[in-house]
């Protein structure tokens, strides 16, 4: 019986986390083979915290995507890892900075907004 339990609670797991991934998509595919993602945020309220902190949440991920993981025994790799992250997670927060300005700057007027876009490019460092 706990075995059934600890599978159906797996696929839960399981089905949750895929919905979830489908926040981060590649858009073009001519960026398939390299490591960039895109970060949507046309569902989220971006005037409030919560949707600004999913937003970083889905920021955060894509990263880490992007920029791949390394063996801890590696520490050449692991430096080299970080400073991907380091990197890529300043450029998209400074993207997500400028989007939330425009936001705010467009307030009011429906086609300012339509044009600042629904999503974020997330490259790997030296990638953009």
């Amino acid at each position: 019986m706990n075995r059934i339990h600890a599978a159906a609670i797996a696929l839960a797991v399981l089905a949750t986390s895929t919905a979830s991934s489908g926040d981060v998509v590649v858009k073009d595919a001519s960026l398939a083979d390299l490591p960039y993602r895109e970060v949507r945020f046309n569902d989220l309220n971006l005037d409030n915290q919560k949707g600004i902190d999913r937003l970083n949440t889905r920021i955060v991920r894509a990263v880490r995507e992007v920029c791949g993981r390394a063996d801890n025994r590696l520490l050449s790799l692991m430096s080299d890892i970080r400073d991907c992250r380091d990197q890529s997670l300043q450029r998209a927060f400074t993207a997500r900075d400028a989007i939330l300005a425009a936001r705010l700057a467009a307030r009011g007027q429906p086609d300012k907004l339509a044009a600042i876009g629904d999503s974020i490019g997330i490259a790997a460092a030296g990638t953009q």
